[in-house]
């Protein structure tokens, strides 16, 4: 009797060791996730950054600030949560002209109908926190075309958000217009290009060599200043085969013969 009340005794002592080291080793999970700061007209941060299973999107920021200098991040508490309203000096309502200037947020190219520390993140997410006004001023959130590529041509749509006469939302793709177009050269150096007016910017031929080249867009309100399209990643670009680079010189010649002779 004695020997089987040591062994119950043990094999209890072990399910609780086991407990404590199961819930020890859920508290350290941890998931990654993406992290991009937009400011008004540059890139804040970009990189990888490791939280606590359970963790928010404000976790996230916090975490990134504690990890680099060169961040700085701050908050207040409001009714939907934490509310960040300084990141790197740039305060929300710096534009006196403008009615909801500050820092929103997406992940995975959506953006939650909640407060950024009430989204719990999961692992591999991508979060955007970008400085703007989407609801006044307007903010696109452009995807690449590649499809006329090969003819040279680059463009972009976003998917917006209008209302009908009876205020009902209604998205609906649409061309993206009037911006700028940052592109890479491959060797460290870029050339900035500009559309149509249908959005359609023409790439010419002797820049579409091989390899990656980067693709940055930008545009500008006007009056205010303020962002009115999502700027890609630092990364973000299009690569040219081998193939087509051959093709893409041969075109060259092509068209400046005929510019010659015309």
């Amino acid at each position: 009797m004695k020997m089987f009340k040591k062994a119950l005794a043990t094999v209890l002592s072990l399910l609780v060791i086991f407990c404590c080291m199961a819930t020890a080793l859920a508290a350290g999970e941890s998931v990654t996730v993406k992290l991009r700061i937009e400011g008004i007209d540059s890139c804040l941060y970009y990189g990888d950054v490791a939280v606590n299973k359970g963790s928010t999107v404000y976790d996230v920021l916090v975490t990134a600030d504690k990890n680099d200098d060169t961040l700085t991040v701050k908050a207040s508490d409001g009714i939907y949560g934490k509310y960040v309203y300084d990141i790197n000096g740039i305060v929300s309502g710096s534009y006196t002209t403008v009615k909801f200037d500050g820092w929103s947020y997406m992940v995975d190219g959506v953006s939650p109908e909640k407060g950024l520390s009430a989204y719990t993140v999961s692992e591999g997410e991508s979060i955007v926190i970008y400085y703007g006004d989407p609801w006044n001023t307007g903010m696109q959130y452009p995807v690449m075309d590649t499809s006329k590529l090969a003819s040279g041509v680059l463009s972009f749509t976003s998917t917006d958000t209008v209302y009908d006469e009876n205020y009902n939302p209604v998205t609906e793709e649409v061309a993206v217009t009037g911006y700028k177009l940052t592109f890479g050269l491959g060797n460290g150096k870029t050339v900035e290009l500009f559309p149509d007016e249908n959005g359609n910017c023409k790439i010419p031929y002797k820049y579409l060599t091989y390899g990656k080249h980067t693709v940055q867009i930008e545009r500008y309100d006007e009056k205010t200043g303020l962002p009115t399209v999502l700027r890609f990643a630092p990364d973000y670009g299009v690569s040219v085969s081998f193939f087509s680079a051959f093709l893409n010189f041969f075109k060259m010649i092509f068209e400046s013969i005929t510019a010659r002779f015309a």
